[in-house]
């Protein structure tokens, strides 16, 4: 399900063709085993949701869905996501399909094949075979092969200067310096960071690309993409409802944002990493223009004339969750492996010493403190 809202009677959910949607099940299974080292969870046994598949002429259905009478390890209900995404194919270009949608919602009428769905299964799926060999189990589904397949496809995706975001089902190319609208789009290229399939000096190029096309250092927005689309523009979905400059057409959408900072940081970009984070503070906008809570991580912030710098949708957890996640785990290095803690910070010189943690134990102080200069 896309999403769904607790009820009394039942989970009311809406049941979709969105393609990244299975992925993210495996994503978080792998980053907490990573994380924790607790392995236990895959073997907790669990209900699935159950509800009649959507037929030919249904994009989507919202219902309280049943749950099945049989459970299967958390571990199978992974497996399952990545073998029905394996299922839905891909393209002539060897990348999976859009489906209804990647991860970008507005993106509804592409159909064609994802760039970047390609790069976040490859990264993935990858993961997901390291735990089946912690597991001691073997890859009998070649998942790793699988994450190579359509990392390498990803990698082919290459427009010059940076990857394209996809393919239309006729073979247009989208998010290409031919494109009149969406030349280049900031996922492609932060997510080709995170997969070893994409070859450094187009990982290095592309977030060049990125950071020269899509940081506007001046109004401190990240823009999700640009050019924006237009009316007159093929149509690529209910994004272009939105007006040029607004949410995902061509404004800062935070988590995308929020992942070009990560990518600047892991490769070694501290202050590119560091400025972009800077950027998306509330504090550090002109809260006369910002028109938001000046204390909240919002959603999106708009690119578009005569409303550039305000911001939208505010109390979002998803990009407040990864502005955390990012600032403590990538940019002051504060990461968890096996249960244990390593210290292993991205700063740029200049940056202040501050403490990043303090505990009392056994009647002493124990402190942790870092600067960009250490």
């Amino acid at each position: 399900m896309h999403w769904w809202h607790p009820a009394s009677d039942g989970d009311r959910g809406v049941r979709t063709r969105c393609s990244d949607d299975l992925m993210w099940l495996v994503w978080a299974l792998c980053e907490y085993v990573e994380k924790t080292g607790d392995t236990e969870i895959c073997s907790i046994q669990t209900h699935y949701v159950n509800s009649k598949q959507l037929s030919p002429d249904e994009t989507e259905r919202y219902e309280v869905p049943t749950v099945t009478a049989y459970t299967e390890s958390v571990l199978e209900h992974a497996k399952r996501a990545v073998n029905c995404c394996v299922k839905r194919g891909t393209g002539v270009h060897g990348l999976l399909r859009f489906g209804r949608c990647d991860w970008n919602d507005g993106m509804n009428k592409v159909h064609g094949e994802s760039v970047w769905l390609s790069w976040f299964f490859a990264h993935t799926v990858r993961r997901f075979s390291d735990l089946l060999v912690m597991l001691c189990q073997s890859d009998s589904g070649g998942y790793k092969t699988l994450a190579e397949d359509c990392g390498r496809a990803a990698d082919r995706a290459w427009d010059g200067a940076w990857y394209l975001r996809g393919y239309w089902p006729d073979g247009e190319k989208l998010g290409s310096h031919e494109n009149e609208y969406c030349e280049i789009d900031s996922i492609s290229q932060s997510w080709a960071a995170f997969c070893s399939e994409a070859q450094n000096s187009r990982i290095d190029t592309a977030l060049d690309s990125a950071v020269e096309k899509l940081f506007d250092r001046e109004n401190k927005i990240i823009k999700l993409f640009t050019p924006p689309f237009s009316r007159d523009c093929r149509d690529p979905g209910y994004i272009k409802s939105y007006g040029p400059g607004f949410r995902e057409n061509g404004g800062q959408y935070t988590h995308s944002a929020i992942w070009l900072a990560m990518a600047c940081l892991r490769r070694g970009r501290e202050r590119e990493g560091y400025g972009i984070l800077n950027a998306i503070l509330p504090e550090n906008h002109d809260i006369s223009r910002y028109t938001a809570e000046p204390f909240v991580i919002p959603a999106d912030v708009s690119s578009c004339p005569g409303h550039v710098g305000e911001a939208g949708w505010t109390w979002y957890t998803g990009s407040s969750g990864w502005y955390f996640r990012v600032v403590y785990e990538e940019l002051l290095g504060l990461k968890l492996w096996g249960g244990k803690l390593f210290i292993r910070p991205s700063l740029p010189d200049d940056f202040p010493e501050c403490t990043v943690f303090r505990t009392d134990y056994e009647g002493k102080c124990h402190e942790i403190r870092i600067s960009g200069s250490e």
